[in-house]
């Protein structure tokens, strides 16, 4: 991966705020991340480390720069400030789909009202799909995207689909949910997705592994050219 002097790698959930006091997120560690971050210092000079709301012990990994961002329109546009053309991104965080059309500035009252809370959310624009069209719109070259799907069934098609739609380069795919090791886990198992038909399973084993193995893969193609 000579020709790329950078790497972008985001991490962790966002938060979506509901009112002062609660909000929207979901069970990612930033653990998959921050293992990637680490070990990238051995295939770019530049890392960076846009993270949302990481555990504490996966919030400064060595030899990266750290951008923090709490919602997914922070992370939106911290990732497209740092994308630039001999760049790869990867996609590890897991960002809020949805926030509040209307957060509240005081606490809901559980007093007030009915039994039930209606809340209406909004799409949050997809931060991928962002990043596409600042590459077309600015015409930027050598950029590699790696995205990551983590579904609870149909893995095969909903990372396809995402490889896809997003077009990306690759997809690493992987279960989650109370049956599967995934968000908040230790170790997992991933399947790398490639837009050219690859597609190369590793694990079960720790995520700090599971990175080594998915940055090495891609090592291995760029220096077989099947990269561009």
């Amino acid at each position: 991966m000579s020709k790329y002097s950078k790497i972008i790698i985001s991490s962790g959930p966002t938060r979506e705020w509901i009112d002062p006091v609660r909000f929207i997120s979901n069970a990612s560690s930033g653990k998959m991340g921050y293992c990637l971050a680490e070990e990238a210092s051995h295939f770019a000079k530049e890392i960076v480390y846009i993270r949302g709301l990481t555990e504490p012990k996966y919030s400064e990994p060595k030899g990266a720069r750290v951008v923090k961002a709490e919602t997914t329109l922070e992370m939106r546009d911290a990732v497209l400030k740092e994308v630039d053309s001999s760049s790869i991104l990867i996609m590890a965080a897991a960002p809020a789909d949805f926030r509040p059309k209307n957060a509240n500035e005081s606490k809901i009252k559980k007093e007030e009202g009915s039994d039930t809370l209606v809340l209406e959310l909004i799409k949050n624009p997809d931060i991928l799909v962002s990043v596409h069209e600042k590459i077309q719109a600015q015409n930027l070259k050598d950029v590699l995207r790696i995205g990551f799907s983590a579904e609870t069934d149909l893995l095969d098609q909903n990372a396809l689909g995402k490889l896809k739609r997003k077009n990306l380069d690759f997809i690493v795919g992987n279960y989650v949910g109370k049956d599967f090791k995934g968000f908040g886990d230790l170790d997992t198992s991933v399947i790398i997705y490639g837009k050219e038909g690859s597609k190369k399973e590793i694990g079960p084993a720790s995520k700090e592994t599971i990175a080594k193995g998915i940055l090495e893969y891609l090592d291995i193609l760029s220096k077989q050219e099947s990269i561009r």
